[in-house]
């Protein structure tokens, strides 16, 4: 018997998403507009750090690694 997946972004939203965090855009989920919330909350995070970006309302989630800015 298999183990459930984590609920994750198909990968084209998981892009949006991370890129519209990236340039500092309000974010919401594309999958069912709920809130965004970031760990770390601060903002632009520290270099080489993992950020991750989970909806408040359904449980998906996208993870990626924070750049030189």
């Amino acid at each position: 018997m298999r183990k459930p997946r984590p609920n994750t972004y198909n990968p084209a939203q998981a892009l949006h998403l991370i890129a519209s965090d990236r340039s500092a855009l309000p974010l919401a989920c594309p999958s069912c507009s709920g809130e965004i919330t970031r760990e770390p909350a601060l903002y632009p995070p520290p270099t080489n750090s993992h950020v991750t970006l989970k909806c408040t309302v359904c449980g998906r989630f996208a993870r990626y690694i924070a750049g030189n800015g």
